[in-house]
């Protein structure tokens, strides 16, 4: 292997981030935008509303959010290989288990189990990785690996089309079958936790090697004692309640509206979202101030949501897609570039995982309250209304977290 590695005309790092793309397309894919699909159809499948369906599914958010902290720091321990692994084997079984369901309760084990799986897969363990093989070029590295998570909603019309075509559970038996595999043969082929397993230094600026090489950062203990660390999770609270529950219900949404070939929408907006990314990453590295970023995109994502609930005619649904899409492209990289850039890399696993444990708070109760309006009113118009609400004050949150992130030394 190292022969190989040795003849490639490149830095191997960047294999790692190519792998890191597909490895977070199928994560995205099989774990959270496949959740849109599968609503409505176990909905009308059970013959119940969607409240005791989206409650199965946040529930499984909501064990993945107690479990992001102790993922993070078992990250920081002992790599991203690991982690990648036991997540797959994990989650293979919870999708086993959701797909053999014979009532809601099963269900509702079985999204726990994959609950449990998905701090191990996604979003932390390629950011991971990239912190470690990149000391240059960081900041693009951590932005183009996401580009895997708006493919994921590329193949959302896909999903919809073997659902539609076949059934929820032969979807879900698939993705049981096909995540493990792909997953393992990285982890043990292709995947190094550090460039130094494969006998390489990691891409850096060959001058003043030293001092750059070496990892920096506060710890956890030290950087949640801070008021920017309260700031920046209130804000991605916030910013992530749109963002989960739009991606959730926006499909129900739009077929409730009447819309035809709604899943294709939403699959060019990710598309949109994913190859945006490419350049995306280029751009990354040229913007000091981050947070001004996070701002403008949460600002954006908010407006896009209130086109839909304004009009669904083409003019207004072309609208949302462009700006949901052309938005979004920035959506996944920013808490790892917030987070990196406020308190370093050193103890980022640990950072990350309590930061997105409060995070994935709040895409639990949003969709728990779409679902619940939705069975009260027949529409999703006043969830996507509080949603826009809840995007805009994320970015008075980033703009309050900026002014104290300049404290921060490390």
């Amino acid at each position: 292997m190292i022969n190989i590695i040795n003849r490639i005309p490149f830095h191997y790092a960047w294999i790692i981030i190519f792998v890191g793309i597909l490895s977070n397309m199928l994560a995205a894919g099989y774990i959270f935008w496949a959740i849109a699909v599968y609503i409505p159809e176990i909905s009308e499948y059970f013959s119940i509303g969607r409240l005791p369906v989206i409650l199965c599914f946040t529930a499984g958010q909501a064990l993945s959010a107690v479990c992001s902290t102790s993922v993070g720091k078992f990250m920081d321990k002992h790599g991203a290989r690991k982690s990648l692994i036991i997540g797959s084997l994990i989650a293979s079984l919870g999708f086993l288990i959701t797909a053999s369901a014979g009532n809601i309760y099963i269900v509702f084990i079985g999204w726990l189990v994959v609950g449990i799986a998905r701090p191990f897969v996604l979003p932390i363990t390629f950011n991971w990785l990239a912190t470690r093989w990149f000391v240059s070029n960081q900041q693009a590295a951590l932005g183009l690996v996401t580009t895997g998570l708006g493919l994921g909603g590329v193949m959302l019309p896909f999903l919809t089309f073997f659902t539609e075509l076949y059934s929820w559970q032969y979807t879900l038996y698939s993705a049981a079958i096909i995540f493990p595999i792909i997953n393992i043969f990285f982890a043990i082929v292709l995947i190094r936790d550090k460039p130094e397993d494969f006998g390489l230094d990691p891409v850096q600026d060959k001058n003043n090697f030293k001092q750059r090489i070496t990892l920096k950062g506060v710890t956890l203990n030290v950087a949640n004692k801070t008021k920017v660390f309260w700031l920046v999770t209130a804000g991605f609270i916030f910013f992530f309640m749109g963002q989960g529950a739009v991606n959730l219900l926006g499909l129900d949404f739009l077929i409730s509206e009447g819309v035809t070939g709604a899943a294709i929408f939403l699959g060019v907006s990710s598309l949109i979202r994913a190859l945006g990314r490419i350049p995306g990453s280029i751009m990354i590295n040229k913007i000091e101030n981050i947070f001004f970023l996070a701002i403008v995109v949460a600002l954006l994502q908010g407006f896009a949501m209130l086109t839909i609930v304004y009009s669904t005619n083409i003019f207004f649904l072309v609208a949302f897609v462009l700006l949901w899409g052309g938005g979004g492209i920035f959506v996944p990289m920013l808490e790892s570039l917030i987070l990196t850039k406020t308190f370093g890399v050193k103890h980022y696993g640990a950072i990350s995982g309590m930061v997105l444990a409060f995070a994935f708070g709040g895409q639990i109760i949003a969709p728990i309250l779409g679902g619940w309006i939705f069975d009260l009113t027949n529409s999703y118009a006043i969830p996507f209304i509080l949603y826009s609400l809840m995007s805009v004050f994320s970015a008075l949150l980033f703009f309050l977290a900026f002014k104290q992130a300049k404290k921060i030394v490390f």
